[in-house]
């Protein structure tokens, strides 16, 4: 894969809900939160909404970064598969699984601080690179 263009590493999204961000030399990138208690539902689980932020996100940058800066991506299509209850300081990491010239496949996987999967995701992002 080609070396991937910087882009913000900040996105206003990302830090009001505590997200850190970490881009990876394969491509990808790695998606870390701390659950606060307004992550929570009203059962008291973090709530699925943010494990789907957290996996987009972390598939979306990886997207991102194919375009660069004054490029634009979206996400096109979503999957989301929910394996474990979501618990304790969670990481989401992507990789780019196939990237053309319009469209990117990207996966991620969201895990708890010991290792247990808690959901995967599949996706699919229109990508528009800016005109030279």
């Amino acid at each position: 894969m080609s070396d991937p263009a910087p882009i913000p590493r900040v996105s206003p999204f990302n830090a009001l809900l505590g997200i850190d961000v970490e881009d990876l030399e394969s491509g990808g990138c790695r998606l870390t939160l701390s659950p606060r208690d307004e992550h929570r539902n009203e059962l008291g689980s973090v709530h699925g909404g943010l494990i789907t932020t957290l996996l987009d996100g972390a598939m979306g940058r990886a997207a991102g970064r194919l375009v660069g800066p004054g490029g634009f991506c979206a996400t096109t299509q979503l999957s989301v598969q929910f394996l474990e209850p979501a618990e304790g300081d969670l990481t989401a990491e992507s990789r780019i699984t196939r990237a053309g010239g319009r469209v990117a496949f990207v996966e991620a996987e969201c895990r708890r601080a010991d290792g247990t999967l808690v959901a995967r995701a599949q996706g699919v992002w229109a990508l528009r690179r800016p005109k030279s």
